[in-house]
């Protein structure tokens, strides 16, 4: 018997859900040649964290088995590297390279889809 998915890995793919749509906003605004919103990206970047500490709590909790939640936790943490190089960057050259905003968006798409369909619902 398969038990559901439990409360803390549903709360997280919410949550990584709003974090995405965050994400979307600030990288049109950037694609748009518009001057970027820096308290968006953070924002998006702290609920992005936030989505994975409690993956990481729900695997150390025992309430989700690690088969289902380790492969979109590593690509969340790429997804982190990635986002904290665009920080670093935008702090040291003022401008986001477009590459690596495809990278970071293309690492968080791929997070949010193996948790969707890793999850038992």
């Amino acid at each position: 018997m398969q038990l559901p998915a439990s409360l803390l890995a549903i709360t997280s793919l919410a949550i990584l859900v709003g974090a995405i749509i965050g994400g979307a906003l600030t990288a049109y605004v950037r694609l748009a040649e518009k001057n970027t919103p820096f308290d968006t990206g953070l924002l998006h970047g702290r609920a992005g964290a936030v989505a994975a500490m409690l993956l990481l709590a729900s695997i150390l909790v025992g309430s989700e088995t690690s088969q289902n939640i380790k492969p979109a936790l590593g690509l969340l943490a790429l997804t982190i590297v990635g986002g904290t190089t665009l920080y670093f960057l935008i702090r040291r050259k003022g401008i986001l390279p477009k590459s690596i905003i495809f990278l970071h968006a293309a690492a968080a798409v791929g997070a949010v889809y193996t948790l969707l369909f890793g999850l038992r619902f």
